[in-house]
């Protein structure tokens, strides 16, 4: 009888600590959103001189899916901005996050529309 219980038991611990969206080694969206240091240029709801706030990207891409379609292509922004220059070297970095990872991204920003 004693047997029975031990898969059973750690069957339950494992569905305790897994879940949905917790992967190991997957990131939330606002994790990814801070290390890359977005937020250096991005704040939430007030447009800094180096960058858009959240809500306003968020405004403009109406989308998740087109604001993954941004991170992904590499630097098509929707957004025009004299400052586009600075963001160049961050392109790199979203287009080599993994889908998952750009959609977190995504959801995150999205959450400020």
């Amino acid at each position: 009888m004693r047997v029975f219980f031990v898969p059973i038991i750690a069957f339950v611990c494992c569905l305790c600590f897994l879940q949905p969206g917790s992967a190991a080694g997957e990131k939330s969206g606002a994790e990814v959103f801070e290390s890359l240091k977005c937020g250096v240029c991005h704040k939430p709801d007030v447009e800094v001189p180096a960058g858009f706030s959240l809500a306003q990207i968020a405004k403009a891409y109406q989308t998740k899916d087109k604001l993954v379609e941004f991170m992904t292509s590499g630097f098509n922004p929707i957004m025009e901005s004299e400052k586009k220059g600075m963001m160049k070297g961050q392109m790199s970095k979203l287009t080599a996050l993994g889908k998952e990872e750009r959609e977190a991204l995504a959801d995150y920003i999205m959450k400020f529309k």
